[in-house]
């Protein structure tokens, strides 16, 4: 029985399956993925690889509703949450080099942070979400959207609403909130002199080839492969809206299937991260959430799967990784559907 609480995924995440292995077409996984029964309003993508590499796609719907232009293997999707994870696997490649400490202080690298609160909470607070720092953003946006279009930096953001009180002792609860990873790019962004977009853009995607993947905000370039995403499919209702820079790492990646698989593998399975970094990402702090640094981990049949989960507007996303071995389930969704019936799904496909 694995003790969610002492989880530290090492040498898993550098198990390698057969060559032999990688080159057989994994059937029962094929069969799995067409054989789940998809609600007829379905919009998005089923797939699975091994070794960064696609296998298998199961392409459903259109990507969008008035133009009759369909989903197709290089369409791509908005991940939400799981951009955490590309965020927090730049965070420790910055740790690598010495730049970036997990058990610093928010003050060390924003000194003009409200003082009584970055001396206490850590960074890896913030990419646990365990910080306990009264998210005063969120309330902002909902009673003036126009901040949704705001082309402010993080550090001026965090000026205006990231001096709450601490509403518990750091690493004592557990606090999903975007002002979270606000903090998180405004303290990358200090340290580097670069947005979060382009940091993770040359940090992760370009050395694991991710030539589809992008952040789809203000000030980036457009993506014309983007899947619009809605509230009601008949008739067609969008749910989008714009989307700032300062929630880069909270939510903007955008991608093709294709490459969220290129991720999981070279994120836990290459050299881009050491492995001392790989067991940081993968080790539990808040286990009731089976929350690690910027995801989860997620047990199916006694095993750990990297469980990278997104909502966003009318998107889904769940990309899970076998960390024993290079397996990789993607389920991208446009039509604001159940996260626990994607996750049913991706159970079923892992099992089979």
């Amino acid at each position: 029985m694995i003790d969610r609480r002492k989880l530290i995924v090492g040498g898993l995440a550098l198990g390698v399956a057969t060559a032999a292995s990688a080159k057989v077409p994994n059937t029962t996984k094929r069969q799995a993925i067409e054989g789940i029964i998809l609600p007829p309003d379905f919009n998005g993508a089923l797939a699975y690889g091994r070794q960064g590499k696609l296998e298998h796609i199961r392409c459903v719907g259109l990507a969008d509703v008035e133009d009759k232009r369909p989903v197709t293997p290089h369409t791509q999707f908005k991940w939400g949450s799981a951009s955490k994870w590309v965020a927090s696997a730049t965070a420790l490649r910055l740790v690598e080099r010495d730049m970036l400490s997990l058990n610093a202080p928010i003050a060390t690298y924003l000194p003009d942070f409200r003082r009584d609160t970055g001396d206490r909470v850590l960074i890896k607070h913030l990419l646990s979400n365990t910080s306990g720092i009264t998210d005063l953003l969120v309330p902002a946006i909902k009673a003036d959207r126009s901040l949704l279009n705001s082309t402010e930096r993080p550090a001026t953001i965090l000026a205006k609403y990231g001096r709450g009180d601490l509403k518990f002792t750091p690493g004592a609860g557990w606090d999903y909130t975007p002002l979270n990873w606000v903090i998180v790019a405004a303290v990358l962004e200090r340290i580097t002199g670069k947005p979060l977009a382009e940091l993770v853009g040359q940090m992760v995607l370009q050395p694991l080839h991710m030539t589809e993947t992008g952040y789809a905000q203000m000030g980036q370039p457009p993506m014309p492969g983007l899947a619009a995403a809605y509230g009601s499919v008949v008739p067609p209702v969008r749910k989008m809206t714009a989307v700032p820079a300062f929630l880069a790492g909270s939510g903007n990646t955008a991608s093709t299937v294709r490459d969220a698989v290129r991720a999981a593998h070279g994120i836990f399975h290459t050299a881009l991260l050491s492995a001392g970094s790989r067991r940081e990402l993968t080790s539990l702090h808040w286990p009731d959430q089976e929350y690690a640094l910027g995801g989860r981990v997620h047990t199916i049949g006694n095993e750990p799967w990297a469980w990278e989960t997104g909502k966003v507007e009318g998107y889904r996303a769940l990309i899970a990784h076998r960390l024993s071995q290079s397996e990789t389930i993607v389920i991208f969704n446009t039509t604001d559907m159940s996260q626990s019936q994607i996750g049913d799904w991706a159970e079923t496909i892992a099992t089979a």
